[in-house]
């Protein structure tokens, strides 16, 4: 195993159903929380409904290691463990319109406008990303660009 591998333990914290953050952390704090919650640990779904308690999901190389439901107190201990290994995602690039001059925050924007301005119900933003890219020369009879900041 190369030094540059890319690190395949991830940790997924979630209450109820909202997703907090997902963390890359080192192989060996990996293996260090995981002995901690052991104790915590939920083989099965079971009816803990409870607003109060976090969900700790551990995964290495994208297999299941286990699901573990913790209080908030060993949360923000967890936290504080493993905030410098949270995982970002890309930021997201502005796009131009070059007929119309219209800047949007991101892909997604400029397809939903599209979709408006032309009266269907979906636009696909691939294809205006891949415009933007110049693999293609227009998407959606309009020429795009990324923005430079």
């Amino acid at each position: 195993m190369t030094a540059k591998m890319k690190n395949r333990c991830t940790v997924t914290l979630k209450q109820q159903d909202i997703h907090i953050g997902t963390f890359r952390p080192t192989q060996d704090i990996f293996y260090e929380i995981q002995k901690e919650l052991e104790p915590y640990r939920t083989l099965y779904k079971k009816d803990l409904k409870s607003k109060k308690l976090y969900t700790v999901i551990l995964k290495q190389e994208d297999i299941k290691m286990g699901s573990y439901k913790i209080s908030p107190q060993r949360f923000h201990l967890l936290l504080k463990k493993i905030t410098p290994f949270r995982s970002l995602q890309e930021q997201s690039k502005k796009v131009r319109c070059i007929e119309t001059g219209q800047i949007f925050e991101n892909v997604r924007a400029a397809s939903h406008w599209v979709a408006f301005v032309r009266e269907n119900y979906y636009c696909d933003m691939n294809l205006i990303r891949q415009a933007c890219k110049g693999k293609q020369k227009t998407s959606y009879g309009y020429h795009w660009e990324f923005v430079e900041e």
